[in-house]
């Protein structure tokens, strides 16, 4: 087994974030957290698991942070027990080559995706669900931390690996492998979307006004899935550079600003609000109703709660695994309601329940969900230091989704 995972140890940790500081080069040194090697294949623990071999797999913004240690210790799901071995790449898409004896739902040859990490009560086997579990969100399993018999080997980033096979989920022949990589990220849009009631926004306000902060991957796909819920929306998405906007655009925007422009001017042009100054401090009254934050980091989420009118809604999307320093008296004072989106979920749409990995793969087979030319780079997995460089250098090489072929490796 050809596999790429990360050794967490506090001494690799250190020393990589010393030598990160000299050079980029030092997150692929020997003394780095990071490997790429071969394995003894396992077998499968259990009746109940299969086989994988990877076709493709998608860098995530997650597996980045991971690769350069950009987190702090400090923040509060550190405090929870981790593995010493991380295995990388969960955007992936596989076939699966060995199928334990309880396997049902799939068979040898079934083209699928994975949708998380295998550690939540359906794929432990258990019999009571947490809260989470039974309605279907398992990114909040309730015992997702506890000690468990087996453990998943090896990831996306890899030739193959094993897992339970209530991780995993068909994919239509009709569907790329490119378009497959796709789904976990569209999986994550259209949950972040979902957390706001938006036809609730649109009875009560003409065309709601929405914002979305951040044109990556899930940035795109984040407006295409509040264009289906909602058409009768005002879309404004805020971009770092210029072939990032015109992209936005694309995939349905209304408008577009950019990070360079005054945000709170823009706003204050959109929406009509009303900018107060006061010793280099500013405050809107009015803004949009709704402002998805698919970057998260200190600054925008800042300017999130402050751009967003009375009684409207911020929705976490993006995260910095960093302690931040937050300006939350807008929750106080103009009762913006600060919500979080994680993973993925199960949502009701045309009044049936179906999780959001699976209408994601609907909306892509009907067009609604359109993903040409989000795939923007392929790379063997032997030339991963160059397919991390370029995920990470989007003003040089224009990145959206980067994605390991593993066919090429």
């Amino acid at each position: 087994m050809k596999t790429m995972y990360l050794d967490i140890s506090a001494p690799r940790i250190v020393l990589t974030r010393l030598l990160a500081r000299f050079s980029r080069n030092a997150y692929y040194a020997p003394t780095s957290a990071l490997h790429l090697t071969t394995l003894a294949e396992p077998p499968l623990p259990a009746p109940d698991w299969t086989r994988i071999r990877n076709r493709m797999c998608g860098i995530c913004g997650s597996d980045l942070h991971q690769l350069t240690v950009d987190a702090g210790l400090d923040v509060a799901p550190v405090a929870l027990p981790s593995h010493q071995r991380i295995y990388l790449g969960h955007e992936m898409v596989g076939t699966i080559i060995e199928i334990g004896n309880a396997v049902r739902d799939f068979k040898m040859g079934d083209r699928v995706v994975r949708w998380g990490r295998a550690d939540d009560c359906v794929a432990r086997g258990r019999q009571e669900l947490c809260p989470a579990c039974a309605r279907g969100h398992r990114v909040l399993c309730e015992v997702a931390s506890e000690e468990r018999e087996h453990h998943p080997i090896g990831g996306g980033f890899g030739d193959t690996f094993i897992t339970p096979a209530s991780t995993l989920l068909r994919v239509p022949d009709s569907l790329s492998d490119e378009q497959a990589t796709l789904i976990e990220p569209a999986a994550v849009a259209i949950h972040a979307a979902s957390r706001v009631d938006l036809p609730g926004f649109a009875k009560s306000r003409s065309q709601p006004k929405i914002l979305v902060l951040g044109c990556g991957v899930i940035g795109y796909l984040l407006i295409q899935a509040l264009c289906a819920f909602q058409p009768d929306c005002d879309i404004t998405a805020l971009a770092q550079f210029d072939w990032q906007a015109e992209l936005a655009c694309k995939y349905g925007a209304n408008r577009t600003f950019l990070s360079r422009d005054d945000g709170y001017v823009e706003t204050a042009r959109i929406t009509g609000a009303k900018i107060y100054a006061s010793r280099g401090n500013r405050m809107l009254l009015g803004g949009f109703d709704v402002v998805f934050d698919v970057v998260g980091i200190e600054s925008t989420l800042n300017n999130a709660l402050r751009w967003t009118r009375a009684g409207g809604t911020v929705v976490l999307v993006g995260v910095n695994l960093h302690r931040m320093k937050l300006d939350v008296t807008p929750v106080w004072y103009q009762e913006v309601n600060l919500i979080g989106a994680v993973g993925h979920d199960v949502v009701n749409w045309n009044s049936k329940n179906i999780s959001t990995f699976e209408l994601a793969m609907e909306w892509m087979q009907s067009t609604q969900l359109k993903t040409a030319g989000l795939v923007t780079h392929h790379f063997p997995l032997d030339d991963y230091r160059t397919a991390f460089n370029v995920a990470i250098d989007k003003r040089t090489h224009r990145s959206i989704k980067v994605v390991f072929d593993l066919s090429r490796t």
